[in-house]
């Protein structure tokens, strides 16, 4: 009976011991993040009410992201942000660790080895003085530093020019390599930059004490460093294939890759992958409630929102904001062409955080990163002439300083030039001013002056009268009506394009033509060319398609809901529409066709 009942106490210890260990498994588990996530390296805030992100990121496999071509989700404060934004790529660089294990059995490995890091550090892999490299030592115990980081091909070369002294003793590869992970970020001679670390080596290791395999994962993938490994052939080990085998588990749950040294072919699969982090992403958004103070931010993939990442903003009460107020539908002019100044106008509005109107002693205008000195007593309402301008997309903003010293940008506006009759909305032209007027009227008079005295003269000269035998006469033919003149010269310049209705609950007829080079779109039939009177999903002026060339480009009128071109909302300065793409406007539904 006893036997039984300590057999049983027995059982009851042994299951609550495994229960407590796989929790506890499973709460480490959890803790430690996956190979996809997400980095912020940095923000700027001033061009308020936009906050402008800098971050880069990583899928499951360890690749780059592409985050011009993803959806994100951005919480500031625990509340939705506005528009999101791809605002292009920052380069930041990369910075590289080799750390290399040669003990005396793969001596005769060292020339290729070398080989491999100055492969890496060359024009086409390593961009010189962007990116960075630092090479150590595995050691006895840690790793030894043999050349500290630098952006130089020389730096490395000149590190080979004497050979390298192999370990005669064991080394602690998972100690040196754990304890080297630790110290990365204060090696980085940026902090923005993305690190990786490559190991080279055989993969043995029988004398690490203080870490283990899986501290070694946990830590890079704590601190998001990817761990590449290249494998390195010992002549005196009998079983190559642990060594070999570990390193391709930890470059696989790093997201790092594994190659052997002697497939040179495969060495530029990590040289391509560091360089793919190279460049971040710019991501702008709006603050919805504009406020000072330190403000946590949260960004996540909106298709996988387990891939996320938190930042701190830090908004000054003192800072000051610019904006442009340029209409939406007053961003696209024609032009003739470029090779003169166009003088245009613009009205701006200056304000601080904390509501304490502060001087100016600085203003200019960035139109395509050339900048353009702007009267101080003008800020608000002034003129420039602008030389900068390009057909396509062009870049407008303000710059600004305050009696602070704090510069402040306002959000970037996008302006539209087409090639065509001189044609520039009312919110834009400048004309030519007074002057110009008075001149032209002034030219006018002249001419007709000039044409007036020559006929005075040839009337009291009596030659008028002459005139009619000095032109010519030829046979005379019937003239055509003047309808069929004007369909004989008539060529249709206008765009084909139409809108077929996929959903909605206005009954309106499909397809719509698409017969005008602005069409507006919403529920309110008093605002919009294309009225879904019934869909209240929609807001009174939603969208407007505007022709620019031969294509459309749509553009949100700050709508409720939002425009959606194939599921991806349509930016502040419009996308392009192409045949077949589908438009979404609150519930109602369309295809774009163009013939």
């Amino acid at each position: 009976m006893m036997r039984t009942i300590k057999s049983g106490w027995l059982r009851l210890v042994l299951l609550l011991t495994m229960v407590l260990l796989t929790g506890t498994a499973v709460l480490a588990q959890d803790e430690t993040p996956g190979v996809a996530q997400l980095f912020v390296t940095g923000s700027d805030v001033s061009s308020l009410p936009s906050v402008e992100l800098r971050l880069y990121g990583r899928d499951a496999q360890g690749n780059p992201l592409d985050l011009s071509q993803e959806t994100l989700t951005i919480l500031q404060n625990g509340n939705p942000v506005g528009p999101i934004e791809y605002q292009g790529v920052h380069t930041a660089g990369t910075f590289t660790v080799f750390l290399i294990d040669i003990p005396s059995g793969v001596v005769d490995e060292l020339p290729a080895l070398q080989s491999a890091i100055e492969n890496y550090v060359s024009a086409g892999n390593m961009a010189e003085q962007v990116d960075s490299v630092a090479v150590y030592q595995v050691g006895d115990a840690e790793a030894t530093q043999l050349l500290e980081p630098t952006g130089f091909y020389n730096s490395v070369r000149n590190l080979f020019a004497t050979p390298l002294d192999p370990e005669t003793g064991a080394t602690a590869l998972i100690d040196s390599a754990t304890s080297l992970l630790a110290e990365l970020d204060a090696l980085k001679p940026n902090p923005d930059m993305a690190t990786s670390l490559v190991l080279v080596t055989d993969g043995t290791d029988v004398v690490s004490t203080r870490f283990e395999e899986d501290d070694l994962v946990d830590q890079a993938l704590q601190l998001g460093v990817p761990v590449h490994t290249i494998w390195l052939d010992n002549e005196n080990i009998s079983t190559p294939a642990v060594g070999q085998d570990f390193l391709a588990g930890v470059a696989a749950q790093t997201g790092g890759i594994a190659v052997q040294l002697d497939n040179t072919a495969d060495l530029p699969l990590i040289w391509n992958r560091i360089g793919g982090f190279r460049d971040q992403a710019r991501i702008r958004y709006t603050v919805t409630m504009l406020e000072a103070g330190n403000f946590p931010v949260t960004v996540s993939l909106a298709n996988n929102p387990a891939v996320s990442t938190e930042t701190t903003i830090d908004i000054p009460n003192n800072l000051p904001s610019v904006v442009i107020n340029l209409p939406t539908e007053s961003r696209t002019l024609s032009l003739p062409n470029l090779e003169e100044s166009v003088r245009l106008q613009f009205e701006t509005a200056v304000t601080w955080l904390d509501g304490v109107e502060r001087e100016l002693t600085a203003a200019q205008l960035k139109v395509n990163d050339v900048t353009y000195d702007v009267p101080l007593e003008d800020v608000n309402n002034f003129q420039a002439d602008i030389t900068s301008l390009t057909y396509g997309n062009n870049s407008v903003e303000m710059v600004i300083m305050d009696d602070q010293g704090i510069r402040a940008n306002s959000p970037i506006v996008v302006l539209t030039v087409n090639e065509g009759r001189r044609d520039i909305p009312d919110a834009l032209d400048a004309g030519s001013g007074l002057l110009g007027l008075v001149l032209r009227f002034l030219l006018v008079i002249f001419a007709l002056i000039v044409v007036l005295a020559v006929l005075i003269w040839l009337w009291r000269n009596g030659r008028l009268t002459n005139l009619g035998s000095l032109v010519p006469r030829g046979p005379s033919r019937p003239r055509e009506p003047f309808a069929e003149q004007q369909q004989a010269s008539y060529t249709p310049t206008h765009t084909v394009a139409y809108l077929e209705v996929l959903e909605a609950v206005s009954q309106l007829s499909s397809p719509i033509p698409l017969s005008m080079a602005v069409v507006r779109i919403g529920r309110s039939p008093n605002q919009a060319n294309i009225a879904f009177e019934n869909d209240v999903t929609m807001s009174r002026l939603h969208a407007s398609l505007m022709l620019e060339g031969n294509h459309y480009r749509i553009f949100d009128e700050q709508s409720t809901s939002g425009t959606w071109v194939n599921e991806r909302q349509v930016p502040e300065y419009g996308s392009q529409l192409n045949d077949g793409d589908e438009i979404h406007l609150g519930a109602v539904h369309l295809r774009f066709r163009q013939g």
